[in-house]
């Protein structure tokens, strides 16, 4: 789903309100020195759209409105110096309270409003007529599919939700090219602690669909650990979640443990943590990593560890990864004692989404701290300050992210940020390591449980269009959208002075 995270990089943002209001209101009075015309008219589109808010479901703050009628008055301003019409405008207004409202068939007329108050004669009807064609024009152009991506629905759908942040919008969107998965959902508990994991994947981004994974199977005494999985098994709505949430059982039988071992390549190591009837296999990056898929009956986990802005594995890594997998497999282990404690933090930053947390193992003298970031992987260099912390106090860490991605397209100008890149995470970090410095070790028993659930998920077929959808086609749209808003603004220029 990069292709639509990146949207919000292009997004612009506007100062807070107060400001807003008040950089709209004397833009407008600068104008007037030029045209009074042009007061009246912004006050007329910012009187209009607070009407707008109410009467056609319009998505707009009291900011977004302030902006909204300085643009639209700016926009109008050539036309006004050259004596035409404000109903230049009308393309853009029209389209803006067509997308940025619920009620669709009622937003053209009440768009029209503020130029027929201005200006009641044939001209300004016609004008408005004209731009109301170029409307249906550029709308009808929009409906149209990419794969199972209807256009149309997909802009309607992700402005709505960019204006809201109302999960329902683009989770219909999900739905309506959702297919069905079929997925394992596993519980391993540390005494009373549960590691949770899913074959399903954590996003889209921000509190869509299986955004909101990571948050429900970490409440409690409970972290989550990323599996090896990808974006085409997104649950696509809360519901859906629910559903994963529900199948969790964390009652199995018991394990014996057995003494762990690290293996390692060029690009990636390998810790694992035998038990009797089960594997856990911790994947971590040297240099980087990211989503894999491989199959495997043991608990593997894409531990997400090593963050490289727009690397994706390729065969080759996955290859790799494939095989130290099967040879932790293989390799025999005897049993042996273990004694644990967990440590749990809630923390937020601009990278991290609810907590970190350590689950400490001492096996007979040799412990290790799984060091849990909730976030969406993390800077190898934080990694490498977390892992020295650890050994300062006797473990050996083997640092995880949860790949969350409920910061991804929060800001409008990063998609997101990995664990390590607040200065605040530092700071969270230390604080975690000095905890489990003191924490009581206690003898521990282990237990595992399993179940499969049957959701509905994006699939690749959506995944794939969607991003066709944004990168191959936005820019064509664009220019589509830019040559209609000029061929009308001249037409409704012109128009004054033909009729």
């Amino acid at each position: 789903m990069r292709g639509v995270e990146s949207l919000y990089q292009k997004l612009f943002s506007i100062p807070r309100t107060e400001i807003m209001v008040a950089v709209s209101f004397l833009s407008a009075l600068f104008l007037s020195l030029l045209d009074e015309i042009l007061l009246y008219f912004w006050a007329l589109v910012f009187v209009v759209s607070i009407v707008a808010v109410k009467a056609i479901n319009l998505k707009f703050d009291l900011k977004r409105i302030s902006f909204l009628a300085f643009l639209i008055t700016v926009i109008s301003l050539p036309a006004v110096l050259v004596n035409g019409s404000v109903t230049a405008s009308a393309f853009l207004l029209f389209l803006v309270y067509y997308f940025c409202s619920e009620k669709k068939s009622l937003s053209i007329p009440l768009a029209s409003v503020p130029y027929f108050v201005l200006s009641p004669n044939i001209s300004t009807l016609l004008a408005l007529l004209i731009s109301s064609i170029f409307v249906a024009v550029y709308l009808r152009m929009l409906d149209v599919k990419v794969g199972v991506v209807r256009i149309k629905n997909f802009v309607e759908n992700f402005v709505l939700f960019w204006l809201t942040s109302n999960s329902k919008y683009m989770e219909k969107f999900l739905e309506g090219s959702a297919e069905e998965f079929e997925g394992r959902v596993r519980c391993l508990t540390v005494n009373n602690v549960r590691i949770v994991q899913t074959d399903f994947h954590p996003g889209p981004f921000r509190n869509v669909g299986g955004a909101r994974l990571v948050e429900r199977l970490s409440a409690g005494n409970a972290v989550y650990l990323h599996s090896p999985t990808f974006h085409a098994r997104n649950p696509v709505s809360s519901g859906e979640v629910e559903k994963i949430v529900s199948s969790v059982k964390c009652s199995g039988k018991n394990l014996i443990p057995q003494k762990p071992f690290r293996i390692e390549s060029s690009n990636f190591e390998v810790y694992c943590f035998p038990f009797s009837e089960q594997r856990v296999i911790f994947v971590s990056g040297k240099k980087h990593i990211d989503d894999f898929i491989i199959s495997s009956e043991s608990f593997v986990v894409d531990c997400h560890n090593a963050f490289e802005e727009n690397y994706d594995p390729d065969s080759r890594d996955v290859e790799e990864i494939k095989s130290l997998v099967r040879e932790a497999e293989k390799r025999a282990s005897q049993p042996v004692e273990v004694k644990s404690a967990f440590v749990r933090i809630d923390a937020e930053t601009e990278s991290l989404c609810g907590y970190v947390a350590a689950i400490l193992l001492d096996y007979s003298g040799e412990r290790y701290a799984i060091a849990v970031f909730d976030a969406n992987n993390v800077d190898l260099k934080f990694r490498k300050h977390v892992e020295n912390l650890f050994g300062e106090i006797g473990y050996k860490a083997i640092v995880v992210s949860t790949d969350n991605h409920a910061k991804t397209g929060v800001r409008a100008k990063l998609a997101y940020k990995p664990a390590g890149g607040d200065s605040k995470d530092w700071e969270i970090a230390e604080r975690l390591v000095e905890k489990c410095r003191n924490a009581e070790l206690k003898e521990t028993v282990f237990s595992y449980s399993e179940e499969r659930v049957r959701i509905k998920v994006m699939g690749e077929k959506l995944l794939r269009d969607s991003e066709v959808a944004v990168e191959k086609k936005a820019k064509g749209l664009i220019a589509t959208f830019l040559a209609f808003a000029a061929t009308n603004y001249l037409l409704s220029t012109m128009l004054r002075f033909i009729a």
